[in-house]
């Protein structure tokens, strides 16, 4: 009986036992002064190519695509893209396309000197941190060169396509 007694006790007190536990988490914030402002400077133009013969523009190279960025000064932003995997024939009948890939060493990130000699490089398919460059001089180049890879029997024509870069501050 007193076991039966004690056993019953534990169980009621055990209902009434409470536990407390607690945890937190910093909170911080980085003010930007401006926002961004996103100018083309030159197209990616891979020129004229022979059917059947892949043909590679660097990020380096004078016809690679080109993005000046203006922001806030010494901020980070997360550079992503989207990217096509193909180039279609605006002159052709529909359906008419061409294969475009981007390589791991295929874009460039540059903060305050337009010019890509010296920048960070970086794969466009995963994106990448950039900072934008120190005062007076608040931005951020970025250039994107590829690799088109017409087939043999492919169509004459005019092919086209859009580069995507998207900026965020970090």
């Amino acid at each position: 009986m007193k076991r039966a007694l004690l056993v019953a006790m534990c169980l009621g007190l055990s209902g009434r036992v409470s536990a407390q536990a607690g945890a937190s988490v910093s909170a911080d914030a980085v003010i930007v002064t401006v926002g961004m402002t996103i100018t083309t400077l030159r197209d990616l133009n891979f020129g004229t190519v022979i059917k059947g013969v892949a043909t590679t523009i660097a990020p380096t190279a004078a016809n690679a695509g080109e993005w000046q960025v203006s922001g806030s000064g010494n901020a980070f932003v997360i550079i992503t893209f989207t990217l096509p995997t193909q180039l279609t024939n605006i002159q052709a009948l529909p359906g008419s396309t061409m294969p475009i890939s981007f390589s791991a060493t295929s874009a460039i990130w540059r903060r305050a000197t337009n010019d890509p000699t010296g920048g960070n490089t970086f794969n466009p398919a995963t994106g990448a941190v950039g900072r934008f460059g120190p005062p007076p001089n608040f931005n951020l180049y970025i250039w994107i060169g590829g690799t088109v890879n017409p087939a043999a029997a492919a169509k004459p024509g005019i092919y086209q396509g859009n580069v995507i870069v998207s900026l965020i501050y970090q």
